[in-house]
């Protein structure tokens, strides 16, 4: 697997925009889980025409940089 890291984040109120260096795994997709500096987040929103992007429904703990793993629900 791919290691895949943030390169830009953009925080709402209630989530967060996560933009990777690299295309997110084919199978992922809303409500599976991405690991982040071990915490695990659910996967909210994926764009039809961005698969570099992601949203997640919490907005701390989250840094430019970071490795992020992805698993299925």
């Amino acid at each position: 697997m791919k290691r895949i890291e943030i390169i830009n984040k953009f925080s709402a109120p209630k989530s967060t925009v996560l933009i990777t260096n690299e295309e997110l795994p084919e199978e992922i997709w809303i409500g599976d889980k991405a690991e982040i500096n071990g915490e695990t987040y659910t996967i909210t929103g994926v764009p039809i025409s961005d698969r570099n992007t992601f949203v997640v429904d919490k907005t701390d703990k989250i840094n430019v940089g970071q490795i992020v793993n992805f698993y299925k629900a």
